[in-house]
């Protein structure tokens, strides 16, 4: 597998990470405020199969693959606790 190959999933895995986490934190903030529960549901699906299919997509092309997009998505959650951090 080419390191070009390996950046572009790790950019896909940061891309998946930042939608998750910013459903999650969109999903959090309907709980809390009240808003219909169906969002909250429709955000929780929506989060499950990008994370899942971008994980899946990596997996069948290799562990380095995998590995890569994991890299990425844990990078884009701390880059998103960070900016939850400043938000305070």
């Amino acid at each position: 597998m080419t390191l070009v190959r390996l950046l572009l999933f790790a950019l896909l895995g940061g891309g998946a990470g930042a939608g998750h986490f910013a459903a999650l934190g969109r999903s959090v903030d309907v709980l809390v405020r009240g808003g219909p529960p169906l969002a909250s549901i429709a955000l929780l699906l929506g989060r499950v199969t990008l994370t899942g299919g971008v994980l899946a997509l990596a997996a069948l092309n290799g562990w380095p693959a995998l590995l890569a997009a994991f890299a990425g998505f844990l990078a884009a959650r701390q880059a998103m606790m960070r900016r939850a951090g400043e938000g305070r």
